[in-house]
C-alpha cells in the first residue's frame, strides 16, 4: 500500500453560508375607519358616514363645523403672530 491511501483527506473548511438579503415586502398600511365622528363623537353608522379631508364625520353639518373651527384657529394663530 502506498502512503497516499493511508493519508486522510484534508478536512474541508466549511465557509459560513452567505445569507442573501431578503427583499422586504411592502405591506399596505391598513387604516381603520374610526368608530366615532371627529366633531361630535357620535357613533358612525355605515350607511351615513361622511368622509372629507382625511376625516370621518357623521354628517355634512359636523364637517362644516369642524372646517369653521379650523379656520377660526388659523385666524387666532395669525393674529397672535402679529
Amino acid at each position: 500500500m502506498s502512503e497516499e491511501t493511508n493519508v486522510k483527506p484534508e478536512e474541508k473548511k466549511e465557509e459560513p453560508k452567505k445569507e442573501e438579503p431578503k427583499k422586504e415586502e411592502k405591506k399596505r398600511e391598513t387604516v381603520q375607519k374610526p368608530a366615532n365622528c371627529m366633531k361630535c363623537n357620535k357613533r358612525l353608522q355605515r350607511k351615513t358616514c361622511y368622509y372629507r379631508n382625511e376625516g370621518y364625520y357623521c354628517s355634512k353639518r359636523c364637517w362644516k363645523l369642524a372646517e369653521d373651527a379650523k379656520a377660526e384657529a388659523a385666524k387666532k394663530a395669525e393674529a397672535a403672530k402679529k
